[in-house]
């Protein structure tokens, strides 16, 4: 089961990178290797360190309490990921405007911005007591190969405009959502 929800999760917080990558490959700018790679490893570091942390906290709490404050925040990042779904709210504006290409110093910026929602969702997965090292690689990877996948839909559609990455972010809720369900009763 933790391996299931490492996986469910890891999709859940990239989708925003898929939407963000299809969001540049229909404008046709470029996101270079050195640009994904910043990315990935931004994920890896707030992911790690929510990891951390909540297994530093857990050590304070009752397995019970740590696994109600789990739910709790794993709960809040589901809401907080529905309220960016309002309308006045597009994966577009999240990427900014940029000038052809993702450069370094904008990659640091759009990986924190990607990497928000995994800072709470770390720390509830860890108070679950779900702590491995692997968990920050996946959840990097997965970033990494769902921006690729979203720039090259993206870049497909360049000249159809058919992708809608609002969308995206349905599923993601959705995904988040099926995971505090499962943990509440499991």
């Amino acid at each position: 089961m933790p391996v299931l929800m490492l996986i469910l999760l890891s999709v859940s917080l990239s989708l925003d990178a898929f939407a963000v990558g299809a969001a540049h490959g229909l404008r046709a700018t470029k996101i270079p290797i050195l640009s994904k790679l910043i990315i990935c490893l931004i994920s890896i570091l707030y992911f790690g360190l929510a990891i951390w942390l909540g297994d530093k906290i857990s050590a304070f709490l009752s397995p019970a309490a740590a696994k109600v404050i789990g739910i709790i925040l794993m709960s809040g990042i589901c809401l907080w990921m529905l309220l960016q779904i309002l309308p006045d709210k597009k994966p577009d504006e999240i990427s900014g405007g940029s000038s052809g290409s993702i450069g370094s110093v904008e990659a640091l910026f759009l990986g924190t911005a990607l990497s928000v929602d995994s800072i709470s969702a770390g720390v509830g997965y860890s108070l679950l007591g779900y702590v491995s090292i692997f968990a920050p690689l996946m959840v990097g990877l997965f970033q990494f190969a769902f921006l690729s996948a979203g720039y090259f839909i993206g870049s497909l559609a360049h000249s159809i405009r058919f992708l809608k990455t609002d969308r995206l972010q349905i599923v993601s809720v959705a995904v988040m959502f099926v995971l505090v369900i499962v943990r509440i009763f499991c």
